[in-house]
Formats: C-alpha cells, structure tokens, sequence
C-alpha cells in the first residue's frame, strides 16, 4: 500500500488546509520586510524555504501575492488582504493561550505595544512600571516610533495595541480615548514677542519653525493650526523626534509646537514658555488607545489597560485630563 505524502495538493488545496503558523508568521514579516530574504530572516527560516511557501500560497490562490521591485519586493493587494488575516489569526492564537492561562490567573502572557512620541516617551513609562510590579510574569514588547510607522506596525500585525495622538477614519481600527493633551506653542523666553500667552501670525512667519519627524501627528496637527493662521515661516528645520527639537528651542534656534507632556519640566524650569497663535483657540487632541477592529482583547491586554487608567487617575501630572475608563 502506497503511503499518503505529507506534502498538500495544492493545485487543489483551500486556503485553510495551508494555513500553518508559519506561513502566517511568514506572511506578516513580508508585510513588514523588503525582501522576501528579509523576511525570511524574520522568522528564523532559510530564503528557499520562505519562496516555497509562498510559492505554495500563490498556486493555491491563482494569484501573485508579491511583486519583485529591483532588488526588493513588497506585497501585493491580495498579499496585504492575507497578511492582515495571517496577523488576525495568530493574534486570536495568542489570546486563546493566554485565556487558557488566565483560568488558573494571569501568571503568563504578552502585550506588544507601539506608541508615538509623546504617549511612548512621557505616559507610559509610569504604567509600565505598575504593570510589571503588579503583573511581573507577563512580558511587555514597546515600540516608540511616528504614529505613522506606529499604525502601519499595528495594521501589519506585529503589534496589538498603539497608543497614538491621532488615527485616520479607517473600518480596521478600533479607536477609544485615553487622555487629552493639548499641543503648545514654544520657544527660549524671549525669542518670540509672546503677549498674554500667544504670538501674532506675523512674528511666526518671520522665525524658524523646529519640526518633529515626518509622520508625527503632533507636527502634522501644528502644520494645520499654522496654515489656518496664515503663517508661513521664514525656514523649517525639521530635527526628528520630540528630544531634538526641544534642545533646539531651548537653544532659541526657532519655535516649535510639542504636547505639554513633552514640555512640561521645561515649561515648569523656565528655559522654554509656551504660546498660541494669537487669535486662536487652544490646540486639543486625545491620546487614543487603537486595535484592530473585531479583535478581542486578551486577559493580559485588559489588565494593561485597566493598569493605564488606574496609573492616569492617580498621577498628578495628566488626572485631569484623563478619560474615563471603559
């Protein structure tokens, strides 16, 4: 009797007969990567092997799900469909480990986390320290970067949660408040002609503006604000993260515009003061907490955020201003 090959049909093969852990995992790293070699490194598997299993994914859908571009390749937009389902689908995995844990208590589990400048380097810090105190078998993966490249490590699924200052009307993200904020106006005392707290449209246009990196939201919400106004300044000097363009403005290089979280000993020491543009209101936002949409929290995820409320509610620097918990 001849034995049955291990190896699948695949001209005949549905999708749910490939779907194998890895080639999810594969799947996800391609969304991230820029070569299929790349992302083959990712998940710890040889090039020749990850080509095969796309190969495979390929024939069984009668389509391509990458394309070569020179010496890189990206995904498709069938490529992109599966790779937001591969990371739907090991995130599902994930939680139903961990609800298997948590019937016995949460002695076990991950939360991998992306946040934005702001959120990333001022609030969290305090959260992640009760969290592990309370909580210190469960690991916690954090990711600082634009909410930018922050939403698009969550749409490709190698996060699970972001917390970010703004987030496009998109159906695939759930969004929910977490804290309001509100983006200031500053620069060296003295620099700037700052009469009851704001500076005329005029002055701006004639001084350097101090911006954060492409991508950031908080600078995408100031470029706003100061079209708005009319202001045009004279140069910008774009300096990436919140860190460098604080240095700058206490340098009394330019001007920028930060959260109030960012500047907050600053403002609080007096080498920078803040201002709005005269005849403005006050520049708000909300810090959002964001997943993908239809996805389930697991007990390790419900816990952090329990943890981010609880930590907000209780720190002088932004109770005020934080939302209520769900």
């Amino acid at each position: 009797m001849a034995m049955a090959s291990i190896v699948p049909d695949v001209e005949r093969s549905t999708l749910g007969a490939l779907w194998d852990a890895t080639r999810m995992r594969l799947l996800v790293a391609l969304a991230n990567e820029r070569s299929v070699s790349a992302a083959a490194r990712a998940i710890g598997v040889t090039q020749s092997t990850a080509s095969e299993h796309v190969r495979v994914l390929e024939v069984a859908m009668g389509q391509p799900l990458i394309e070569r571009l020179g010496r890189g390749s990206r995904l498709t937009d069938a490529g992109r469909v599966l790779a937001l389902r591969a990371a739907e689908a090991l995130a599902a995995l994930a939680a139903g480990e961990e609800e298997i844990a948590d019937l016995a208590g949460l002695q076990s589990g991950r939360v991998t986390l992306a946040a934005s400048w702001a959120p990333g380097v001022y609030l969290l810090p305090e959260t992640l320290g009760c969290f592990q105190e309370e909580f210190p078998s469960v690991d916690v993966d954090l990711e600082v970067a634009s909410t930018v490249d922050v939403l698009q490590r969550l749409l490709a699924g190698s996060v699970q949660l972001a917390i970010v200052g703004d987030v496009p009307d998109d159906p695939r993200l759930a969004v929910q408040r977490f804290c309001e904020d509100e983006v200031l106006g500053v620069a060296k005392p003295g620099l700037l002609p700052v009469e009851d707290g704001a500076v005329a449209a005029e002055a701006l246009s004639a001084a350097t503006i101090l911006a954060s990196e492409v991508g950031s939201s908080t600078q995408a919400l100031a470029d706003e604000e100061l079209r708005a106004a009319g202001v045009h300044p004279r140069t910008t000097w774009r300096l990436g993260p919140t860190e460098g363009v604080k240095r700058a403005a206490e340098a009394g290089l330019g001007f920028a515009f930060l959260s109030r979280f960012a500047v907050a000993a600053e403002l609080a020491e007096g080498r920078l003061e803040s201002f709005r543009i005269a005849g403005r209101e006050p520049l708000r936002r909300h810090f959002l907490v964001v997943r993908l949409a239809g996805r389930e929290l697991t007990p390790a995820e419900e816990r952090f955020l329990a943890t981010l409320w609880r930590c907000c509610s209780k720190s002088a620097a932004y109770a005020a201003s934080c939302a209520v918990p769900p």
